[in-house]
């Protein structure tokens, strides 16, 4: 039997990394040309990829993913003012 020992900082980081990640692919790959449709489903298959690594479950990963989008709109609205 093989013990995964997981730490969930590491993952909780993992996840937030991935997001990070597939916006610098995101805007790789619309330097080399694609379109922004192409370029934003290459970049999110990546992101799909990586999560789904993170050994997180779905509620996880979502609680994780709002609260990413969360504080990104409260920083907007902030410079936006």
């Amino acid at each position: 039997m093989i013990l995964v020992w997981r730490n969930e900082e590491s993952s909780v980081r993992y996840v937030e990394g991935a997001i990070i990640s597939a916006l610098r692919l995101k805007r790789f790959w619309r330097r080399r040309g694609l379109s922004e449709d192409e370029a934003m489903r290459r970049a999110v298959k990546q992101a799909i990829g990586m999560i789904k690594v993170s050994g997180l479950g779905d509620d996880e990963i979502v609680m994780i993913l709002k609260e990413l989008k969360r504080m990104t709109e409260a920083v907007l609205e902030h410079i936006e003012k």
